[in-house]
């Protein structure tokens, strides 16, 4: 047994002879990251865990405030139970984390890096006034969102101390130089994949072929996948209140006991519990947030050495309308 020093908020301890992600998926979030992760499950060369997102690597384990639920879902815990979730993962050639807050944390590079050296990351970016916007939507979902896009963006601006869980962090996660540049130091550009949302949802086939050559995998296991799929479609509680409240009284253990598949759906879709309109972006947040990011996406153009076009596509279109 070899113990070896890390930084931060990652065990003084680290056992080397249990098993350890060998790729990443780091971000950003609302890029397609979910999408990426549930069909490089289906591919038998590739081990992920059931829990989705981890956030190891993240740090500062989230507030008790947030619940039980969403910590049980999105944080996997100390290293004992980090390692449970890669229990069945021996022989795999590929053994995965996907977890976004790696993408924005100062930190997470050199954490993983400490631990996981040779691992390959792939990195996932989006118009980022989109993918602001799309957040948006997600927390207006979640019920954790109930002001204008306008002033949501300016309450985020205003928080002194910017935390993953306790920040919206709209404009923070869409400054994707100085993140993208972090992984190139720290791993080297050969161990990193940087993609596109446009490429994962218009041509899914040549992105997932890249990832797979990035993670030295058989491209040709997944060749039924359709990334078009959205696995994280707009829908807003009506009732979030009730849903609250339903929700810390039955447990998700519970629900998943009691409740057929077929009904956990017809809730889940259902148009009497959910509105699925959603909310447009206006113009005015539009070009507050075109002109935080323009000049940084100007810079990743540099660091890339190619235009970006991708990253500006609410720039040219009046109806963008992210999910």
């Amino acid at each position: 047994m070899q113990v070896i020093q890390t930084s931060n908020s990652v065990p003084q301890e680290v056992i080397r002879d249990v098993i350890w992600p060998n790729f990443f998926i780091v971000g950003a979030v609302k890029c397609g990251t979910t999408s990426l992760w549930a069909h490089l499950k289906k591919h038998p060369q590739v081990f992920l865990p059931d829990m989705k997102e981890p956030h190891f690597f993240l740090g500062p384990q989230p507030p008790p405030q947030l619940g039980d639920e969403i910590v049980d879902q999105h944080c996997a815990g100390d290293e004992e139970a980090y390692h449970r979730l890669y229990e069945g993962a021996a022989g795999f050639p590929a053994i995965g984390d996907a977890s976004p807050s790696y993408l924005w944390e100062k930190d997470a590079p050199r954490r993983i890096h400490d631990i996981c050296p040779d691992a390959k990351i792939i990195i996932i970016l989006r118009d980022p006034v989109v993918r602001a916007h799309s957040r948006y939507l997600m927390n207006l979902e979640l019920g954790t969102e109930s002001l204008s896009f306008r002033e949501a963006l300016k309450r985020d601006a205003a928080r002194e101390r910017k935390l993953w869980w306790t920040a919206r962090l709209y404009v923070e996660v869409g400054l994707y130089y100085e993140q993208v540049l972090r992984y190139f130091d720290i791993f080297g550009r050969e161990q990193v994949l940087v993609l596109f949302f446009d490429e994962l949802t218009r041509h899914p086939q040549q992105a997932l072929a890249k990832v797979t050559r990035h993670l030295g995998i058989d491209p040709l296991s997944l060749s039924d996948a359709d990334l078009s799929e959205p696995f994280n479609p707009y829908r807003r509680q009506r009732f979030g209140f009730l849903y609250r409240i339903a929700t810390r009284v039955v447990s998700r253990e519970m629900r998943d006991r009691l409740l057929p598949a077929s009904l956990k759906r017809w809730l889940r879709f259902n148009t009497v519990f959910y509105d699925t309109r959603k909310p447009p972006l206006d113009a005015e947040s539009r070009q507050y947030l075109q002109e935080i990011f323009e000049p940084d996406i100007r810079k990743l153009e540099e660091l890339l050495g190619r235009e970006l076009p991708a990253l500006r596509k609410s720039w040219t279109r009046s109806d963008t309308n992210p999910s």
